[in-house]
């Protein structure tokens, strides 16, 4: 038999992997439209924190550092990214989403979603949204 606590557990449980699969749905239609692959995708959502070197990409993504170097070679031709090297070590390249290409082209795609979202949050009390952020 199944307690209301259980059944609250579970409906959050399949929201949650549902939201993952959207998720994943909205990286592909939107690196789809931006015309990159989904690896490229994830590379300029994680350069969204800041800049990067190639190897911590390359962590943070878990691909090669081959890999990582061609995904760069793509995005910086795209315009997505630069890369400089770094000041204090030279033999280290530093890659940095170019923010007025990622407001032009990619903010747009996400900004639904995003605005969708602040609705959602918006008929919650600091509580609640303390609860869910687990604050």
């Amino acid at each position: 038999m199944s307690t209301p606590r259980t059944r609250l557990i579970h409906e959050i449980a399949a929201r949650l992997g549902r939201t993952v699969q959207w998720g994943m749905r909205m990286n592909h239609t939107a690196a789809a439209s931006l015309g990159v692959n989904a690896t490229d995708m994830g590379a300029i959502q994680a350069l969204q924190d800041g800049p990067m070197t190639a190897g911590e990409l390359a962590r943070h993504l878990g691909v090669t550092t081959a890999a990582t170097t061609a995904m760069i070679d793509r995005l910086e031709r795209a315009g997505f990214l630069a890369r400089t090297r770094d000041p204090n070590e030279r033999r280290r390249v530093v890659v940095q989403l170019d923010g007025a290409r990622a407001r032009a082209d990619i903010a747009p795609l996400f900004a639904p979603l995003i605005h969708s979202w602040l609705d959602r949050l918006a008929d919650y009390d600091e509580h609640d949204l303390e609860v869910i952020t687990g604050s």
